[in-house]
């Protein structure tokens, strides 16, 4: 009798994904992990596996002048999602300058 392989834990591939210090690898992980939605599985009975280091930071991010940036409307799907965006990065930082200084 041959053993049926557990489904992909849903948690650990996340945790994957949000680990994934390039920007395109990311994106791909992110995708899979979309089409592997109805696949996935959630171990109630297990914590994932937790690697060093901060998620999803590249070694060196591009900085960008704010003028490089083109300016999008929050009314539109797509300008929500920038402002979202932004604010979620700001706020990010925010906590890892907090854990920084001990606060």
């Amino acid at each position: 009798m041959t053993a049926t392989p557990a489904p992909p834990e849903l948690r650990q591939l996340v945790l994957q994904a949000l680990m994934e210090p390039d920007p395109q690898r990311k994106v791909l992980l992110a995708q899979s992990l979309r089409s592997q939605a109805a696949t996935l599985s959630i171990a109630h009975y297990r914590h994932p596996e937790v690697p060093a280091g901060l998620p999803g930071c590249p070694a060196r991010p591009e900085l960008r002048s704010h003028l490089d940036v083109p300016k999008r409307s929050p009314f539109t799907p797509q300008g929500l999602a920038a402002l979202l965006h932004a604010v979620t990065h700001i706020e990010f930082n925010a906590v890892k300058i907090a854990f920084n200084l001990g606060i």
